[in-house]
């Protein structure tokens, strides 16, 4: 099979369009408070061991995780991902489903030289989708007529963070360093309602805030590659970024609205208060990461990773949030079974297995939510690096089953999700030779 730029880029336009119209349908409770909920930031390669990437490099694959992996690219690369999948919630007592779909990632891998790469990046840092509704008895007018009424209290959310940044890594001998730098952007729309019966004379009313991001980020990384015979060597990595303070400009409305039942939409009949444009920081927290990985060349590889993240240090405008210091290990790895393989195209997929354990950053009242799941992936080559020919193209895959929440604490979240790497490599700037 052989794939041109254009039919791969054509491809990617369509997977993108068709992930955003997927998105509008999820419902995630838990990305109402924080940044929302975090995207994962591994590639598909490395979700399908789990999230093992501090120590991982590869000759074309763009791992953003660790901008220290970018010295030991050999070949352009690009690499787009795509996820989607079905969220599961559960109180105890009902149960719902909601599809999602996004664009994980897309990366441009460039070798500069020897031990040297760059890589320009875009790819979802959070996103933020929710509709919930509470019931609640309220008493007006206690001190004459006391009247009981039902109020809808519900909570909508969306919008999301995106990441665009440039990184580089540089190599001496079996050490390398790197550093991704890039500018944070989006907006995050939440909406409060209170509605009440049709028949009740109290007007219902509804808040809404949209917060604007914008700022600059950096994260740090380094890796150390210890060769322990001729085709086994130990990799060691640690990547992670300080304290940073995010810019943001925020804008809130207070309206009162009425029930239109031709449409039976609440619109606006009234605004009581506006306020645009009010500047604020955000307080974005340490995170740090290392790993270790064990690789045998063409063969196999495992490791294991440990990140945390101080989430209780997170500030929004100055008021914290629901938020707790969260960490996670996981633990994975892939194994080819014969890569020079001529014959049995089996032979050269890359199977991939994987899980991982922690604590969520998210805390409800005084309880912590754990968060664990497995991963199963494969990576299957289009078309081989041959002598005469300068195209590497591949299909990541990686299945995630995962959990989140206690149904004790308030809702358990389970999702099953496919994340779908497209991964072009050549071979650019190759001098013309003649005899």
């Amino acid at each position: 099979m052989y794939w041109t730029k254009a039919s791969f880029f054509c491809l990617f336009g369509v997977c993108v369009l068709s992930a955003r119209n997927a998105a509008a349908q999820d419902n995630s409770p838990y990305s109402r408070f924080g940044l929302g909920e975090l995207s994962r930031s591994q590639n598909a390669v490395n979700l399908g061991m789990g999230g093992v990437a501090q120590a991982y490099a590869d000759a074309q694959s763009v791992n953003f995780l660790n901008p220290a992996s970018y010295a030991h690219l050999q070949l352009v690369t690009f690499d787009v991902g795509l996820n989607g999948g079905v969220r599961r919630l559960n109180n105890g007592e009902n149960n719902s489903r909601a599809g999602f779909g996004t664009l994980s990632y897309l990366q441009l891998g460039l070798p500069l030289g020897k031990k040297w790469g760059m890589n320009i990046g875009l790819r979802p840092m959070s996103r933020v989708s929710y509709n919930i509704a509470e019931g609640e008895q309220k008493i007006f007018f206690p001190d004459a007529n006391p009247d009981t009424v039902n109020v809808i209290h519900q909570y909508e959310g969306s919008g999301g963070v995106y990441q665009a940044y440039i990184g580089s890594g540089i190599g001496f001998g079996g050490f390398s360093v790197g550093v991704n730098f890039g500018y944070l952007f989006g907006n995050v729309n939440n909406s409060t309602k209170e509605l009440y019966p049709v028949a009740s004379t109290i007007l219902p009313s509804r808040h809404n805030r949209r917060t604007s991001y914008g700022s600059f980020f950096y994260s740090l990384g380094v890796q150390q590659t210890i060769d322990l015979s001729k085709d086994l060597e130990l990799s060691i990595g640690a990547s992670g970024s300080f304290e940073q303070k995010l810019t943001a400009r925020r804008e809130t409305m207070r309206e009162t609205l009425f029930y239109d039942p031709s449409s039976d939409e609440y619109d606006t009949q009234d605004t009581v208060e506006y306020r645009k444009g009010v500047n604020g920081d955000i307080i974005y927290p340490q995170q740090l990461g290392g790993g270790i990985m064990l690789t045998k060349l063409d063969k196999f590889a495992i490791g294991a990773d440990f990140n945390t993240s101080q989430w209780s240090k997170y500030r929004n405008y100055g008021a914290p949030d629901s938020t707790q210091n969260s960490w996670k290990l996981s633990v994975g790895g892939q194994f080819i079974p014969n890569a020079q393989s001529f014959t049995g195209y089996w032979n050269k997929v890359t199977y991939r297995l994987g899980g991982f354990y922690g604590k969520d950053y998210i805390k409800l009242g005084n309880k912590s939510m754990n968060e664990m799941g497995f991963s199963i992936g494969a990576g299957f080559p289009i078309r081989r690096i041959m002598p005469a020919f300068n195209q590497f193209s591949m299909i990541n895959a990686a299945f995630e089953v995962g959990t989140r929440g206690d149904v004790n604490i308030a809702l358990k979240e389970t999702y099953y999700k496919l994340t779908l790497g497209f991964t072009l490599s050549d071979r650019w700037f190759i001098k013309t030779k003649y005899d």
